[in-house]
């Protein structure tokens, strides 16, 4: 599957392929999260629409995503590798103006996976949940309104139900054997399971809580073949241990699972870890990208075949650095 991105977010241009494990590396504001949030935005606009009503769901989409600031005027394109069509969006004034779907449902789901926080944000969600249900039963003439990030809405509903999938038993086996626990319901709530102890969520540490995520998404049916995840800056809650955990975990999912997954990291370990388990099982599904600043503005490059400049551009050597006096420092050990 091809992306094609022109002028979206501070991205002029960019083509990235995802045909199993994609990697988009760079240093901060360079527009990586932008490709993640604008193909969750156009997977979940076509898949929650009827006829005729792309365009309006993927403007919604856009205000809840990207707060309407997306594009002056821009287009994405998703195709699959032979250039057969699957969608075209163009954009106006930050305003979805076309939204040509070739393929209904090519992607059964998305997932955008920003922080393990979201675990914190659960019993606001739970109230925000009850108070548009009692709207609902209700008809409240004057609905209540509460702005809250859709992304972080949309991993909540899925990690608090309860339905169990079998069919991920090793998954969700293998992510409590990391934590030693797992996240379960107790008394209408969920805590942290550890022996017989239950810990509150906000006692769970993050890298613990980053973890959690992935088991309940496991167990209620959203890691599943055709299903598309997206891990933004997964590195900044985890120790390099657990970095290389969740690598091996991310390219099993690819593997075994048939599960997309687009990762954004700015850290050289995690993209290490991904190359290394990649190439023993999934190297001809897997890309790497570098997102540079130019003169130009940003350019996104594919570097899958040598990381080399991915890696020399995301190192940072002190000794180049000036010092806030001016001074700079000259002598390298």
């Amino acid at each position: 599957m091809e992306i094609i991105i022109k002028n979206i977010g501070i991205l002029p241009k960019a083509k990235i392929i995802l045909d199993g494990l994609t990697v988009i590396a760079g240093e901060n504001d360079t527009g990586k999260s932008t490709v993640g949030k604008v193909i969750f935005s156009i997977i979940k606009a076509d898949n929650m629409a009827a006829v005729n009503q792309r365009q309006q769901l993927m403007n919604t989409m856009l205000n809840l995503v990207f707060d309407s600031q997306i594009s002056s005027e821009g287009e994405v394109i998703v195709q699959q590798n032979k250039g057969v069509p699957i969608y075209s969006v163009k954009f106006s004034q930050h305003q979805c103006v076309g939204f040509d779907c070739r393929q209904t449902g090519f992607l059964k789901e998305t997932t955008f996976i920003q922080t393990p926080f979201v675990w914190d944000l659960v019993d606001f969600f739970d109230t925000v949940l009850r108070l548009k249900q009692n709207q609902e039963f209700t008809q409240n003439i004057a609905p209540f309104s509460v702005k809250y990030p859709y992304i972080f809405w949309d991993v909540y509903i899925k990690i608090t139900n309860t339905q169990v999938d079998s069919q991920t038993n090793d998954l969700v086996n293998n992510i409590r054997q990391i934590i030693q626990g797992s996240f379960e319901q107790r008394d209408k709530r969920i805590v942290f399971q550890r022996q017989n102890e239950s810990i509150l969520l906000m006692n769970v540490a993050a890298g613990i809580k980053y973890f959690g995520l992935l088991q309940r998404l496991a167990e209620n049916n959203q890691l599943k073949a055709d299903q598309l995840l997206i891990i933004d800056e997964p590195e900044n809650h985890l120790h390099p241990e657990w970095q290389l955990l969740l690598a091996k975990l991310i390219v099993n999912l690819v593997n075994q699972h048939k599960v997309y997954v687009l990762v954004n990291s700015h850290s050289p370990y995690m993209i290490e870890a991904l190359k290394v388990y990649s190439d023993m099982s999934i190297k001809g599904q897997t890309r790497f990208y570098l997102n540079k600043i130019t003169n130009k503005g940003i350019e996104v490059k594919e570097v899958s075949e040598d990381l080399s400049s991915l890696f020399e551009a995301l190192s940072c050597n002190i000794y180049k650095r000036r010092l806030n006096n001016g001074m700079e420092i000259v002598n390298e050990p």
